[in-house]
């Protein structure tokens, strides 16, 4: 079995080569604006937004109601699609007017959160795939 240290070189130098990513910047956390006001503001969203968006969008389930998506997901013997994660779903930039508008929000399971939205905010963003295996036309 071959080691795959050998990729992190090229992996670090294609984040560092981005100037556009939060791992370049220096600033704290809190001083890009994911302070106390915005723990709280993201307490809010997810108390009204406790699931997915995105495994909602692939089992179908969108337009569900929260406690209809636990009693359909029960029904189907899936897991309900729990989110933690509040995205900005168009990237803000440090722009505090798009950072705050909660109608560029949406609630997101880490899986999701940590593969698809970063690909979309890098420019990798791929196809996504439904249940099947094939692609999902937006």
């Amino acid at each position: 079995m071959s080691s795959r240290l050998g990729k992190l070189p090229a992996k670090r130098q294609q984040v560092q080569g981005n100037p556009d990513s939060w791992r370049n910047d220096k600033r704290t956390a809190a001083q890009r604006g994911y302070s106390y006001k915005w723990q709280k503001a993201r307490a809010g969203y997810l108390a009204k937004h406790p699931h997915c968006v995105m495994c909602l969008g692939e089992m179908g389930m969108m337009d569900m109601r929260p406690a209809d998506v636990v009693v359909e997901c029960a029904r189907r013997g899936l897991p309900v699609p729990v989110a933690t994660v509040v995205d900005h779903s168009v990237p803000h930039r440090g722009d505090p007017a798009i950072f705050w508008d909660s109608s560029r929000w949406q609630s997101l399971c880490a899986t999701h959160h940590n593969r698809d939205a970063q690909r979309r905010d890098n420019g990798s963003e791929r196809p996504r795939v439904g249940l099947d295996g094939w692609p999902v036309e937006d």
